[in-house]
């Protein structure tokens, strides 16, 4: 039995987001066609030949490491080898192709490949400029904009699957050429599930509490003298990311022009929890000890933190979280009346280790009732 799409990604992708939109894009076609489908996800390569030649509908993420990835290329050469099989005058009639081009991130296709296309006339929509990993990360898996393009690519799956190609038996497999001819290795292993029906859950699977998307807005300083910092802060964020919280902070917001302090003002508003990253220049900031000119927007932060403290003695603790990041240590947390004996997390992106699982579990449960 063939299955009734086959979901193709680079090997950098991250799995867990991969996997997640996988099954519910196999949910949500299930809800189209009413009953029961099969289908499988697959990075790039050679070891999934056998599932594509039989898969109806190829699925393929388009971003920039989709097409610098080999594997991902021949995936694409043997259904475009399938495609080939249909006649000149049944393609050119317009019904809807059998490989499905989502624009997982915004990307540029080498020679003369199709891009990845928009799902709504507007050309400015946010799957259009950030694609679904970024609408994914910038407004989680329950915003309008993911669900409504989840919907569209489910449609056009099952209107690809009208026009399935024709599948080939292993002994008729052939050696295709290279599809992204600009293409560089990628390194790292090739992997993929030639039996499942559908890929492994992730780490957490995602529960009903998973499923409300705690809104989370990460509060870090930048600054020269913490080399890689922001890249350690973007490391924790990916982790929460991945475990259902809805992780914020401005790197993907840092893409486009902003109001900044407007910008601050909603993400504080709005988020359930504040997580306030502790570093050197992030306490300078508290403590109003930097030099002039640096710092404004994590001094704003840090003000909105306090009013908040002020505001609620008692109970800032519940929603202010504090956490402190390798290389540094405790003394880099922010001092103010109260915070001595406060709750800290201490985590290790690089690795997941330390109270990464405390602070996920308090994410999703929340504080107790009082």
């Amino acid at each position: 039995m063939s299955n009734y799409f086959i979901t193709s990604y680079a090997r950098r992708e991250n799995e867990s987001y991969v996997g997640r939109f996988h099954k519910e894009l196999a949910r949500a076609v299930q809800d189209r066609t009413g009953h029961e489908i099969r289908a499988v996800t697959c990075r790039g390569g050679d070891a999934n030949s056998a599932l594509v030649a039989r898969a109806d509908v190829l699925v393929a993420l388009c971003s920039p490491a989709y097409y610098d990835d080999p594997g991902c290329g021949k995936d694409w050469a043997l259904f475009q080898h399938r495609l080939d099989f249909v006649q000149p005058y049944a393609r050119l009639q317009g019904p809807p192709p059998a490989r499905v081009l989502v624009r997982w991130r915004p990307a540029d296709p080498p020679g003369k490949l199709p891009r990845a296309p928009v799902l709504c006339a507007d050309p400015l929509d946010d799957y259009a400029r950030r694609g679904l990993d970024g609408i994914i990360a910038t407004s989680g898996w329950n915003s309008g904009d993911y669900r409504k393009a989840l919907r569209e690519l489910a449609a056009r799956v099952c209107a690809g699957h009208e026009h399935r190609p024709p599948g080939l038996s292993p002994q008729s497999l052939p050696d295709p050429p290279q599809a992204f001819p600009l293409a560089r290795a990628v390194p790292g292993p090739r992997a993929a599930d030639l039996t499942a029906p559908a890929p492994a859950p992730p780490p957490h699977p995602p529960s009903a509490a998973d499923r409300q998307q705690p809104r989370v807005f990460i509060s870090y300083a930048h600054s020269d003298d913490q080399p890689g910092h922001g890249a350690t802060v973007l490391a924790l964020a990916e982790l929460l990311r991945q475990r259902g919280i809805n992780a914020r902070t401005d790197h993907a917001a840092a893409e486009e022009p902003q109001i900044w302090r407007q910008w601050m003002q909603d993400e504080l508003n709005r988020a359930q929890y504040i997580i306030t990253v502790a570093s050197p220049a992030y306490r300078r900031r508290s403590e109003l000890r930097e030099r002039a000119g640096v710092g404004h927007g994590v001094t704003w932060e840090v003000g909105y933190v306090l009013d908040e403290v002020y505001a609620h003695p008692q109970t800032w603790v519940k929603r202010i979280l504090r956490v402190v990041l390798p290389p540094y240590d405790r003394d880099a947390l922010p001092v103010f009346p109260g915070s001595g004996s406060a709750t800290y997390y201490r985590i290790d992106p690089a690795t997941g280790g330390g109270a990464l699982d405390a602070l996920v579990r308090y994410l999703k449960r929340g504080p107790a009732p009082s």
